[in-house]
């Protein structure tokens, strides 16, 4: 199986992928980018994320129609 492209996926994926390096490097380096244990500290890390990325990811969250928990599936 493939995955999308970001054109494909959307532009809050871009938003999100943009407003939330710096958050990766800061709380989830050393973790394969997209992959599952990025999405776990992600959503354990939700109160610490910048107001960029926390922000980014409501907005993803809502053009998928997902609430906040469901973020990390």
């Amino acid at each position: 199986m493939t995955q999308p492209s970001a054109a494909q996926e959307g532009p809050e994926m871009e938003a999100m992928r943009a407003s939330c390096g710096g958050d990766y490097l800061r709380l989830c380096a050393g973790m394969k980018p997209g992959g599952p244990e990025v999405k776990a500290c992600f959503k354990r890390n939700r109160p610490n994320l910048s107001e960029g990325c926390s922000s980014a990811i409501a907005a993803y969250e809502r053009s998928r129609g997902r609430s906040s928990d469901d973020a990390a599936d």
